[in-house]
């Protein structure tokens, strides 16, 4: 198997044209070297680390060949020099995550000419199928997810604040070994649970409630995501109801997580069972996204991408139904394509949860 510098590597159409790597989170997947600055240089036939004086050394203990660690002093010269090293003519930068202003600054200082046009997409191709270490680590991710979400369930109820719940995942995130949450933790009670992506206040749990939980840790800078909606001391008929169509539409949606199948077919199946409930209007958001060292990466799973599921891609299914001013059901857990039967990465049930 050809790993990512490889690919790259293969998408350079010749000797003369380099790619030039600058984003942090894929400096990091193509390097397991982490760095708040720095550049990778690809070319043909070499690739180079460059880092300044605070990271130089740690990635020369870590960093293995091909990859060579060059020191720079100041990047766009020792660049230069590189091109003129490597005879290359023209130079690839990641036109999704570059500025338009960053990227005039460097079509005026390369001496090569600077190509916009197609390396960001590769990149995302290349992330999507994740390794068997990529999969541990979202893995393990998940577990350390799980472990917070069972335990700050014993204190979930009537008179706590959604803050409290809120600031306690986090510190339980970080105390079985998350590096950090994944994102900004949504744990959102009664009304505000129509808002899909609420923040958490100082609105207190009553009995009665729906209570949502957006949570996510990170694990050696790799993600995990999940969502669970459970009630507090009772629920209602309606309550339910809704709770089982949206289980329902990302049972749905499950079935669909195939090798072959397109990311469309994910959303469509979740969305035609919400919409034939009479409830489409109250879906609005696609029905999951990629996971990995992003917490949102491709695949995108909305009902017009047509990009074709693989192996080993990693895959959130995350359908839901929001009634303004009442509340809302969201379940969501992430998803390793493996042929024609997915790999459920949660161990919490699915199911209604009555705390």
């Amino acid at each position: 198997m050809m790993t990512a510098i490889q690919r790259i590597q293969e998408f350079l159409p010749d000797d003369n044209t380099a790619a030039l790597v600058t984003s942090e989170v894929n400096r990091r997947y193509l390097s397991g070297f982490s760095s708040s600055a720095g550049a990778i240089l690809v070319t043909k036939n070499r690739s180079v680390l460059m880092l300044d004086f605070r990271y130089y050394e740690a990635a020369t203990r870590t960093v293995e060949p091909p990859l060579e660690v060059v020191r720079f002093t100041r990047l766009i010269d020792d660049l230069n020099r590189l091109f003129l090293e490597e005879k290359i003519q023209s130079v690839y930068i990641e036109d999704e995550t570059m500025t338009v202003a960053r990227c005039h600054e460097l079509e005026e200082a390369f001496i090569p000419a600077v190509l916009t046009d197609g390396l960001s997409a590769e990149l995302n191709r290349i992330r999507m199928c994740k390794t068997q270490t990529e999969i541990e680590k979202i893995v393990t991710a998940q577990r350390i997810t799980e472990r917070a979400y069972t335990e700050v369930l014993n204190i979930l109820k009537p008179g706590v604040t959604e803050r409290h719940i809120a600031v306690e995942l986090e510190h339980l995130i970080k105390v079985y070994g998350g590096e950090r949450v994944a994102f900004d933790l949504i744990c959102i009670t009664g009304e505000n649970t129509s808002l899909p992506h609420g923040v958490p206040g100082e609105r207190v749990v009553k009995k009665g409630d729906f209570f949502t939980f957006d949570i996510g840790a990170v694990y050696e800078g790799y993600h995990s995501d999940m969502t669970r909606t459970v009630a507090v001391g009772s629920a209602t008929d309606e309550m339910r109801m809704i709770y089982e169509t949206v289980l329902q539409a990302h049972l749905k949606a499950l079935r669909t997580i195939k090798a072959g199948n397109t990311a469309a077919d994910v959303d469509i199946a979740a969305r035609d069972h919400i919409e034939s409930c009479g409830y489409g209007e109250y879906f609005g958001h696609s029905t999951g996204h990629g996971v990995g060292l992003d917490i949102h990466e491709a695949p995108a799973v909305y009902k017009t991408n047509r990009t074709v599921l693989r192996d080993n891609m990693v895959i959130t299914d995350e359908p839901g139904i929001y009634l303004p001013e009442k509340f809302g059901v969201r379940i969501e857990d992430m998803y390793l394509v493996q042929g024609d039967t997915p790999v459920d990465l949660a161990k919490i049930p699915k199911e209604l949860t009555v705390i």
